[in-house]
């Protein structure tokens, strides 16, 4: 979107906020294209509560189409004039299809970003869930994509030279399923710049504040920060960021409606940063990412993070000094890490203040600068 319009005094506060989230002032404006109208309709259409127009994989203005979209034009430029000097292309999943085709007529390097675990270890995760949990199923859209949506992400990192991860879970779920010999580069994602200078500090008395920020499914590992939250025996509040599944399974709603419990649905990225601000430790037991970003934010917040090997935790954090990294599906893991910090208010102290130093010196230009390396790589 064109920065100014960010500024214009007839933009709603909430029209704005979304426009905000799609400015990078690092692109230069003459050099970026864009096509605005289908995500603007999936938006609207979310907002207004129109399933229609957002229908998964079918839906005019769905996720989904929004990418094919983005994929059939820039294939299509690639195939013009104007794109003579281009020599590789870099396309995220689900994206990337037509625009490898043509750059691999042309003789183009093909870099592409799997941002998640490889589809086949995400169902089958998810299929365990919605077996062991299915009240909780309809809440796992993993399960539902199409064969064609699957077999199009096989051929876009079959196409690529080289598959870009975030996390070492991503990278063994692509070697389970390809092998070994895929060129597959791991660069973590840069933190935050740091929220707080010292870690909020709990008062004599008061319950361990908790947070958990993410969509609140059972692919988060939401039945199991439940079942955590009901077995351990320490007076604890729990505050919530993110948006709740349309079939929400009574368990959730009961947990919602807990007076410990303050749900912030979703909320603008930086009503959400200074939320965890105020808050002790960060939960997030998820069964399957592809990073998980809000680790590196809640750390920049000054929180130690209880998570799952199934994260970027074991990329960027070490069990028992920046917080804790248990096995996936295990409520009384979770429940042992939070009753130890509440006992101890000085380890949990310095680790969070371990937790904010780690985030510190993750930098979004070293991230950057592993990219540049990557395609000078495949150039020489």
């Amino acid at each position: 979107m064109p920065p100014i319009l960010a500024n214009l005094p007839l933009v709603k506060t909430r029209a704005k906020r979304e426009i905000g989230r799609r400015i990078f002032p690092e692109a230069p404006w003459e050099r970026t294209h864009v096509r605005p109208m289908r995500e603007t309709a999936r938006l609207v259409a979310g907002r207004m509560r129109w399933a229609g127009p957002t229908r998964h994989e079918t839906g005019w203005a769905s996720v989904d189409e929004v990418y094919r979209e983005l994929d059939r034009d820039v294939a299509s430029y690639l195939g013009r004039a104007a794109a003579r000097g281009v020599r590789a292309v870099y396309a995220y999943e689900d994206g990337a299809l037509e625009t490898f085709r043509v750059a691999r007529s042309r003789g183009l390097k093909r870099l592409y970003d799997l941002p998640i675990a490889h589809w086949r270890t995400l169902r089958r995760l998810l299929a365990e869930e919605a077996d062991m949990h299915p009240a909780w199923a309809p809440t796992m859209e993993g399960l539902v994509d199409s064969p064609s949506k699957l077999e199009r992400k096989d051929e876009e990192i079959e196409l690529a030279d080289q598959v870009v991860v975030a996390s070492s879970f991503t990278r063994r779920s692509l070697e389970e399923h390809f092998g070994r010999d895929l060129a597959i580069t791991l660069t973590p994602y840069g933190a935050p710049p740091p929220l707080v200078t010292y870690p909020a500090r709990r008062r004599a008395g008061e319950p361990l504040h908790l947070f958990y920020a993410g969509h609140l499914t059972q692919r988060k590992g939401m039945a199991y920060l439940i079942a955590a939250l009901h077995s351990v025996d320490i007076p604890w509040q729990m505050t919530l960021a993110g948006p709740r599944p349309a079939a929400a399974p009574p368990e959730l709603d009961a947990f919602l409606a807990d007076p410990r419990c303050r749900w912030l649905g979703h909320v603008p990225h930086a009503t959400l940063l200074e939320e965890m601000t105020r808050a002790h430790v960060f939960v997030f037991p998820s069964i399957a990412e592809g990073f998980a970003m809000v680790l590196f934010e809640a750390m920049a917040a000054g929180m130690p993070v209880i998570t799952t090997p199934h994260t970027a935790g074991p990329d960027i954090m070490t069990s028992g000094q920046e917080g804790f990294i248990v096995p996936i599906r295990d409520p009384n893991a979770i429940a042992a890490c939070i009753a130890l910090l509440h006992a101890d208010e000085d380890r949990r102290l310095a680790m969070a203040m371990t937790a904010l130093a780690q985030a510190t010196t993750s930098r979004w230009q070293d991230y950057e600068a592993k990219i540049i390396a990557i395609f000078d790589e495949i150039l020489a």
